[in-house]
């Protein structure tokens, strides 16, 4: 329908209206106007066709009127056109391409608030990242301050924009005073500084007081440059310990999306040098699973890799043997330069060229597959979060775990659970142990092991608050040292059949496992 239409429809509305009427419905041949008085001269007007149902027609009408009601005030003009897109948002969510959306007002003022979580927590990082600038800030001012009280207190003018006289600008550059010697303001440091600068991992100068006069030497090195060489390496140290704490931060689970990519990487399994065998093979998966709260899986997906690592030259020609029992309808890729028709007839990697060999030292992948699901049945561990309001100003919270694929263990397993800002919970009943995380504001649910004999547990606790939504996502991590596409190496062989001693390493980490 054109703008000109509709404009023309309402332009109509008012003479068609009869004074001291008590119908709300208004109808010409083709159009009806469902209407409804919701302040001081100011109309709620629905249109519609006369074919529509009027007691629907009614309901949406009546919907509308109280989401007016509740966004502004009604008896004040100014206030509701002040509030215009408010009240525009509010009807493109009630009426969607011209058809009523099955929503109440609860569900409406909740769409309206737009509260994410998400964004709450990237709000707490962002403060406390600002805060530690803050604080950074004030180190350094306090560190010039007390360099230059310790100028003043050995008897040291501070540097200054003034003549040749001063000495101050010269010195600095590497020159210095007939007669004295003068060394940069910056050379004599505090204990406390130089053993900060100490472990920098790029070796500092820390020049002192020369006990005879100089006087100009060509080609010297400036002592300005080693001041400036310790403040590089300050300055870098700084950079390595704020990448330390990012990576920290994002460990636990906490970034742009409910995702923990780097909780993976860190949370992976590795093997000592020292335990690798001539030929070793590496079998790594990641995991992405989010199911909503109601239970509902929205989202799995499982990727795979097997590689070889070969550091012995006699073991470049391997054969590597496996076994495997698709139960999840995987897909399955070799690499290029494997034979692929060998590995699907007799389950065997190996070369497509019989002349080639494996390159020595460097991984490569030489099977991958991956696995997606809609099936809540296949996710191999179920959490469920039931938070209740229990009338009293808190809310009750029951969090289970269960393990649905018991071929699996899984290894320091954190369950992170987002609590209201500076709410402390009581904690009434856990398996395992929990802790309260404030710089996260999350309830960290830790269990060391889940598999067979531990595959259910539950974690109980109370919190003051009303809102059921604010526990949301529950953000799982753990490690595993078995995959879930159930795939085994039974043997690596040379190409005339004799056996190889191997290593193998085996993990499976979530990159992002999650209740939304």
């Amino acid at each position: 329908m054109p703008r000109t239409r509709i404009e023309g429809l309402l332009a109509s509305f008012p003479k068609l209206m009869v004074p001291g009427q008590q119908h709300t419905t208004i109808e010409t041949e083709t159009i009806r106007y469902v209407y409804q008085p919701i302040g001081e001269d100011m109309y709620a007007v629905l249109i519609t066709s006369r074919q529509n149902n009027i007691v629907q027609d009614m309901d949406t009408l009546h919907l509308i009127a109280r989401a007016v009601a509740d966004i502004c005030d009604v008896n004040d003009q100014q206030g509701v056109i002040l509030r215009g897109f408010d009240i525009l948002t509010a009807f493109e969510e009630i009426i969607s391409q011209g058809s009523r959306d099955k929503i109440d007002l609860a569900k409406l003022r909740t769409i309206m608030e737009m509260e994410s979580h998400e964004e709450k927590i990237q709000d707490i990082i962002d403060r406390n990242k600002e805060r530690e600038a803050k604080q950074e800030l004030k180190r350094k001012a306090k560190m010039f301050e007390e360099q230059r009280r310790l100028a003043t207190k050995h008897g040291l003018a501070e540097p200054s924009l003034g003549g040749i006289g001063s000495g101050s600008v010269g010195s600095i550059l590497g020159g210095g005073r007939m007669g004295g010697s003068y060394e940069p303001l910056l050379s004599r440091e505090p204990e406390t500084i130089r053993s900060f600068a100490s472990a920098s991992p790029a070796p500092m100068s820390s020049p002192s007081f020369a006990s005879n006069a100089r006087g100009m030497k060509l080609g010297r090195k400036p002592k300005g440059a080693d001041v400036m060489g310790a403040m590089r390496n300050e300055i870098d140290l700084s950079q390595n310990i704020a990448e330390q704490l990012t990576i920290s931060e994002q460990t636990h689970g906490y970034g742009s999306s409910v995702a923990a990519p780097v909780t993976a990487a860190v949370a992976a399994p590795t093997m000592a040098l020292a335990d690798m065998k001539a030929v070793h093979v590496q079998i790594e998966e990641h995991i992405t699973a989010i199911v909503n709260r109601d239970g509902g899986l929205e989202q799995m997906e499982v990727k795979g890799d097997l590689s070889l690592i070969v550091t012995d030259e006699a073991c470049s020609v391997v054969q590597v043997g496996v076994t495997t029992n698709d139960s999840h309808n995987a897909q399955i890729k070799t690499h290029p330069k494997i034979d692929k028709k060998k590995f699907q007839s007799n389950s065997v990697i190996s070369l497509k060229d019989a002349s080639g060999s494996f390159p020595l030292s460097q991984p490569i992948g030489v099977l991958k597959w991956r696995i997606v699901s809609t099936n809540e049945d296949d996710i191999p561990l179920t959490i469920n979060c039931w938070p209740s309001p229990n009338g009293n100003g808190a809310v009750d919270v029951n969090i289970e775990y269960e393990l649905n694929d018991t071929r699996l263990e899984l290894d320091n397993v954190i369950v992170s659970i987002p609590i209201p800002h500076g709410a402390q919970p009581s904690v009434s009943d856990v398996d395992g142990v929990y802790d309260v995380n404030r710089t996260r504001g999350t309830l960290d649910w830790e269990i060391q092991t889940i598999d067979d004999s531990n595959k259910n547990g539950s974690l109980d606790f109370s919190i003051p608050g009303n809102d059921a939504g604010a526990f949301f996502p529950v953000v799982v991590s753990f490690v595993c040292k078995r995959p879930y596409y159930d795939i085994a190496v039974t043997s690596v062989t040379t190409p005339d059949g004799q056996g190889v001693d191997f290593s193998q390493l085996v993990s499976l980490v979530p990159d992002q496992y999650a209740v939304i």
